[in-house]
């Protein structure tokens, strides 16, 4: 984030500074993050939302303050603002933080970054918003006593009394506005992109939807176009409501996130997307996703996606808490995928395959808890999670056997009756077993060396092996269907 200096303020430290704190100092909104925390305290945000109805916004503030905690270690700052009020202290100038956050949570962050000299903010029965922080800095300072950064149309009127106005991520309209006043000094740029949003929606994770066309190839129907259709509009369904749902989990686990050494890093935590923008964007994902599976596909493929969003809701806000139930679910959430693939082409999806996917899933199920677990110290436990670290060898085991156990149904499958109506050379599906012991074995074996992503989705994306494994698999499928010379 690079400012952007349109006029330089003169004699900078005879008066103060002050700084907005909500989408200016941070990249984020304090009031809606505690209010993210209420989600488990439903008594609690009941009293808080009778309170604002009964006596105002201020007072909202106290109650959901009161209620919630924050850390101001892992609060997403923007550097380049922080940067430049620690160049003015460092230069003798009084800095202010001056805030409509509630008051018990602006110290708090003062006294984390020890760069204010006071703290303005919402107490008492004054909700310190527009008109009000003006008429605190007024009287404080006097007009055109102090200058002032801001963000947004909120500010308007402390911009318009502030000696200079320094502005944050401003709208065009906010920008003219203040330019019109004529003591705009500097801007302070750092927009959300195109990339960011990709990112907050786990685009790379539709990858998953493959899984839809498992169905086809079974069922051999790869050659009926309205069957890709169907798919193509499943693929795209599943995947707008998967990302709401990713949006949910990401703002379920905002705090934990930001703890964590590489999901501190995801657009939320971070503050690359506002919570408010998440709040937004994932109820139009979802609705969206339903609408266009209502209308264009079979009422069983909708079945499955409503018990996938339940599902999935479900593992954000508790069962991903607990001890193996959590494996169980993940495992679940990808066979249900390959279920909603067969419902969207009306093909009934067979014993073998539900077995061979629901073991082999809840190996990578496994496989993402002991990849989170690795690394961690003796006796520590995983955030938001059953689990330490003392139960890894536990778990391999039971992941690598139940992988093993999903190559071993592929095993009789292949030696099934079920097989000779279906492949004129069934014989060469044997050829999927050693392929597959081959990848499952590599990945297991690179994850005990911490060389997988915490991701095994991500790791097979990004790994040329897989896709040279899944080739192979495809191949031997193909000449398993149309037979070799020898057996036609």
């Amino acid at each position: 984030m690079a400012p952007e200096t349109l006029r330089t303020s003169a004699a900078p430290g005879s008066v103060p500074l002050c700084v907005d704190l909500d989408d200016t100092l941070i990249r984020t909104d304090l009031l809606w993050e505690a209010m993210l925390q209420l989600w488990s305290k439903p008594l609690v945000a009941a009293r808080a939302f009778l309170v604002l109805l009964v006596s105002g916004k201020a007072a909202f503030k106290a109650v959901v303050a009161g209620a919630t905690k924050i850390d101001p270690a892992t609060l997403p700052y923007r550097d380049e603002v922080v940067r430049y009020i620690t160049s003015q202290r460092d230069a003798g100038r009084e800095v202010v933080l001056a805030t409509a956050s509630h008051h018990v949570a602006a110290q708090q962050i003062a006294d984390h970054l020890g760069l204010f000299s006071s703290v303005i903010a919402t107490e008492g029965e004054i909700n310190l918003s527009g008109a009000h922080k003006r008429e605190a800095l007024e009287s404080a300072y006097g007009t055109r006593g102090f200058d002032y950064i801001g963000d947004s149309h909120k500010d308007m009127s402390i911009l318009a009394v502030a000696r200079s106005a320094m502005l944050v991520n401003p709208s065009p309209s906010l920008r003219r506005r203040v330019s019109a006043i004529g003591n705009l000094a500097q801007v302070f740029e750092d927009r959300m992109n195109w990339k960011v949003i990709a990112k907050a929606l786990r685009a790379h994770q539709w990858a998953k939807n493959i899984l839809l066309a498992v169905p086809l190839v079974a069922a051999h129907k790869v050659s009926q176009l309205d069957a890709w259709f169907n798919l193509a509009t499943a693929f795209i369904a599943f995947g707008l409501v998967a990302s709401a749902t990713y949006l949910v989990n990401d703002l379920v686990d905002l705090q934990s996130d930001r703890l964590h050494p590489q999901k501190r890093f995801r657009p939320l935590a971070s503050g690359q997307l506002s919570v408010k923008a998440a709040l937004m964007l994932a109820p139009i994902l979802g609705f969206t996703g339903l609408c266009v599976s209502i209308l264009l596909l079979p009422a069983g493929f909708v079945g499955y996606l409503l018990v996938y969003v339940v599902l999935t809701l479900g593992y954000s806000f508790d069962l991903k808490r607990r001890l193996l139930v959590d494996v169980l679910a993940l495992a679940t959430l990808y066979t249900l995928r390959i279920l909603a693939g067969g419902a969207a082409i009306n093909v009934i999806v067979s014993e073998w395959l539900l077995m061979f996917s629901l073991f082999m899933f809840i190996s990578l199920a496994f496989l993402k808890r002991v990849i989170e677990l690795q690394g961690k110290e003796d006796g520590l436990k995983l955030s938001g999670r059953g689990y330490s670290v003392t139960d890894l060898d536990t778990m391999r085991s039971i992941g690598v056997s139940s992988s093993l156990i999903s190559v071993l149904v592929l095993a009789l499958y292949v030696n099934s009756p079920a097989t000779a109506g279906l492949y004129q050379a069934p014989q060469v599906l044997w050829l999927m077993c050693p392929v597959l012991i081959y990848w499952i074995a590599r990945i297991w074996f690179l994850a005990a060396r911490n060389q997988v992503h915490h991701d095994p989705v991500v790791f097979a994306l990004l790994d040329w092996r897989s896709y040279v494994v899944g080739i192979i698999g495809l191949a031997v499928v193909f000449v398993a269907t149309v037979g070799t010379p020898w057996t036609r």
